[in-house]
């Protein structure tokens, strides 16, 4: 059999992009606490999801500066308690580190905290610091949180 029309090209398969962070603004204090808007996962109205804490610049343990890390949590909106499952630590640069601790008893949200703040993200879909961006990774939220952090501001 004689192909007349051109040859295949052969496309090496690429691995697929990684998805696009949805990094929401929650609060700002000592740290600050971003909601992973991608990772949240509903069984009713208790969601399994992740948070960013964003440190202050210049944040060191031992020798490392560290962005921040991962807090992994499960959000029970009806009760208004989290539970602490895990935390991934982040590392200038944005090496991520493994997912350590196991998960914690289930607590009461206190009032005015920053679970407290996720949560009403979270849970009620609520939007503060409107003039703060989306960030789309954790480099671009940690450049969004460390002037906030650093003045105290308001944004």
């Amino acid at each position: 059999m004689l192909w007349t029309g051109p040859a295949l090209a052969q496309v090496p398969l690429q691995p697929p992009a990684p998805a696009q962070l949805e990094l929401r603004l929650a609060d700002v204090a000592r740290f600050a606490v971003f909601v992973d808007m991608t990772s949240v996962r509903w069984t009713g109205r208790t969601a399994n999801l992740r948070l960013l804490q964003v440190t202050e610049g210049g944040f060191t343990a031992g020798a490392e500066a560290f962005w921040g890390g991962w807090r992994h949590e499960i959000i029970d909106c009806d009760a208004r308690t989290i539970s602490h499952t895990g935390f991934g630590s982040i590392r200038a640069g944005g090496q991520e580190g493994p997912v350590t601790g196991r998960q914690r008893p289930a607590a009461p949200i206190p009032p005015g905290s920053a679970d407290d703040a996720a949560a009403r993200v979270v849970c009620d879909g609520w939007k503060p610091f409107a003039g703060v961006p989306v960030a789309t990774s954790v480099e671009q939220a940690v450049g969004l949180a460390r002037p906030l952090i650093e003045t105290g501001a308001e944004p």
